[in-house]
């Protein structure tokens, strides 16, 4: 009898950051349900992941349809119904179906958002949503310009209500892809984040060395200061903004310098809150490292006085549970869902008053028990979350209910 074949379809780079980090988490969760009826098969669309799959000793199908097939399938979903019909009729499947069709995919598992989901007619799909934030927070430049918004939305309104299980980080985020997409609540279930692979599974990776040594991160980056870590493309919705003014409060009425350390690529504003930095004369106070490798992750976290994510977009992200894994202090965004994520395991921060960051800050280094107090509860947060996934039993009982309905047809 043929095997079950279940692809996963993953679809960013490193570089994308925390879509990258959570769209591996499901690759490695879900590459655990194969078995004598499940065959699972990795597509990536980026000949870079193949390094990186190999590590974890998994074999990969690359999916890199040349430009005139993409152009191709992208012609057919902008085109009215009857050209559709046609093109239908004349070429019956499109590129990307005719791929897994070829290697007999009964079903695909999206691990995160992606655009090849409006080209999937007929194979039957899992679909991730990480986030609603361009309904959430529509006034951010990310996703107001260049059509995002409009994209975002015609997509989710496609896609969603097709898919035969819609994934979801958060019960908030469940509720609202109910109630703003009209999806039947048995359809959505609530898949949470978890910490990066790279501090997930560092035990499992003992032969790269070089996730064990250690990096004097303030020697490496020439900072004088004790400092505060962000790890957050350089997005307007991560609002680093409020972490320099903060920063120039604490200077200037309290002559206390903390230093402050942002990786992340540049997506827009680096520039903007360069010029800023420069402004308040916080140069000297502030690094901006760019994307670092995984091995320099775990030590940014640890030498840092706490993790600052002072993000407008929710409702859940992954740097609290990495700064919970590698007992550091977090302070984080009192907004709906982010604060429900932490719940007493971190200071939260009202984004409209940088003062607030201020106290917060004061409180750290002034109560070494404050900061241990505040680890202390990070570690029983991490623990209670992690008891609490049950990601690997919802994902496979998607499977086991769709393999009995997949058996009514050829």
């Amino acid at each position: 009898m043929k095997k079950f074949v279940l692809a996963v379809f993953f679809d960013y780079t490193i570089e994308s950051g925390g879509n990258f980090q959570q769209s591996l988490n499901n690759v490695l969760l879900v590459n655990s349900l194969a078995s004598n009826e499940i065959d699972v098969k990795i597509i990536t669309t980026k000949k870079e992941n193949s390094k990186i799959l190999k590590k974890y000793g998994l074999k990969y199908l690359l999916y890199a349809p040349n430009i005139f097939s993409r152009a191709w399938i992208r012609f057919t979903e902008i085109s009215n119904v009857f050209i559709y019909r046609l093109i239908k009729f004349l070429f019956k499947k499109n590129h990307f179906e005719k791929f897994l069709e070829e290697n007999e995919i009964d079903l695909i598992y999206f691990v995160a958002q992606s655009e090849y989901a409006n080209y999937t007619k007929s194979i039957n799909y899992i679909f991730t949503l990480f986030d609603l934030c361009h309904r959430d927070c529509p006034e951010f430049p990310e996703v107001r310009n260049n059509r995002i918004f409009e994209s975002r939305e015609n997509g989710f309104q496609k896609n969603l209500p097709r898919a035969i299980a819609v994934l979801t980080e958060s019960n908030l985020g469940k509720e609202n892809a109910i109630f703003r997409y009209r999806l039947d609540a048995n359809r959505v279930y609530v898949f949470p984040l978890s910490p990066s692979s790279t501090i997930q599974y560092k035990d499992f990776l003992k032969e790269d060395k070089k996730k064990n040594e250690f990096i004097d991160i303030k020697k490496k980056y020439d900072l004088k200061y004790d400092y505060i870590f962000y790890p957050a493309h350089f997005w307007a919705h991560k609002n680093h903004i409020y972490i320099l003014k903060a920063l120039n409060i604490l200077r200037n009425e309290s002559s206390i310098s903390l230093g402050a350390i942002f990786s992340g690529k540049d997506q827009g504003n680096l520039s903007y809150i360069k010029d800023i930095t420069k402004k308040l004369n916080l140069e000297s106070q502030v690094r901006f490292i760019g994307f670092v490798e995984n091995e320099e992750i775990v030590n940014l976290y640890s030498q840092s006085l706490a993790l600052v994510m002072p993000t407008y977009f929710g409702p859940t992200n992954m740097p609290p549970l990495e700064a919970f894994k590698l007992n550091t202090p977090v302070l984080y965004s009192d907004l709906p869902g982010l604060r429900d994520q932490v719940n007493d395991a971190a200071l939260l921060l009202d984004l409209y008053d940088p003062n607030s960051l201020v106290l917060n800050l004061k409180k750290l280094l002034n109560s070494e028990e404050e900061r241990n107090n505040l680890i202390n509860k990070g570690k029983l947060r991490y623990n209670e979350i992690v008891s609490k996934n049950n990601n690997h039993q919802i994902l496979k009982k998607i499977i086991d209910d769709f393999m009995i309905r997949r058996d009514c047809w050829k």
